[in-house]
C-alpha cells in the first residue's frame, strides 16, 4: 500500500490548521465581536500560540476576509438547468429556500460574525456583494428566465424580483439572529404562507 506523499499530509495539516483558526475567530466575533476580539483571544480559543496564528494569517482583517472565503465556498446550490429542475415553480421556490435554511444553519456563527462588519468595512461589504450576493442573484434569475418561458410566472421585472426574495432571506436571517424562534421553528409554514403570498398576493 502506498503511502500518502509528505507534501499532501503537509497541506491537510495547513487546511485543518486554519480551518480551526478560523472557526474560533468567527465565534469570538459572533459573540464579542469583530473589534472586542484579539489575536491573543483567537489563539487560545484555537489552542495555538498567537505567533502561529500569524503564520497563516497576516491580521485580524485577514482572519475576516478569510471567514468570507469560507462562506463563498460553501455556497453551493445545487439546482441544475435540466431534467433534475423542479418541473412546478412552487416547489422551485421551496427549494431555494429550504436550501438557504441549510445552509444559514450550518454556516450561522460565521454569518453571524461577519455582518456587523458589513455596514462599516467597504472592503468586506463589497466582497460580500460580489462574491455571495450577486452569484446568487445571477443563478435564482437564470431561472426564473426559465419559469416565464415556460409561462409558469408572470411578466414581471426578474431582477427586481430577485432582489425581493433575497431582501427577505437576509430579512429572516437577521430576526433569526436577534432572537425570534419562529422562523425555524415554523419554518414549513412560513414557506407555505410566502408560497401563497408570492403567487397568489393577499387579495380576497
Amino acid at each position: 500500500m502506498l503511502s500518502e506523499p509528505i507534501s499532501t499530509r503537509k497541506d491537510r495539516r495547513i487546511t485543518a490548521r486554519k480551518e480551526q483558526i478560523l472557526k474560533a475567530a468567527a465565534q469570538l466575533f459572533a459573540e464579542k465581536g469583530y473589534h472586542r476580539t484579539t489575536t491573543r483571544d483567537i489563539a487560545k480559543a484555537a489552542d495555538v500560540s498567537e505567533g502561529t496564528l500569524y503564520n497563516y494569517f497576516e491580521s485580524k482583517n485577514d482572519l475576516l476576509f478569510g471567514i468570507l472565503s469560507t462562506l463563498v465556498a460553501s455556497q453551493q446550490i445545487d439546482i441544475q438547468q435540466d431534467e433534475g429542475l423542479p418541473k412546478d415553480a412552487r416547489n422551485y421556490l421551496t427549494h431555494i429556500l429550504d436550501h438557504s435554511k441549510k445552509t444559514m444553519m450550518e454556516n450561522r456563527t460565521m454569518l453571524q460574525s461577519i455582518f456587523s462588519e458589513i455596514l462599516v468595512n467597504p472592503d468586506l461589504r463589497e466582497r460580500f456583494y460580489h462574491e455571495l450576493v450577486q452569484p446568487m442573484y445571477d443563478l435564482v434569475e437564470q431561472h426564473l428566465i426559465i419559469r416565464k418561458e415556460l409561462n409558469q410566472i408572470r411578466q414581471i421585472n426578474l431582477s427586481l424580483t430577485v432582489r425581493i426574495l433575497y431582501g427577505m432571506l437576509l430579512g429572516l436571517i437577521m430576526l433569526e439572529f436577534i432572537g425570534d424562534e419562529k422562523i425555524f421553528m415554523e419554518w414549513d409554514q412560513l414557506v407555505q404562507s410566502f408560497s401563497t403570498i408570492f403567487f397568489e398576493g393577499v387579495n380576497l
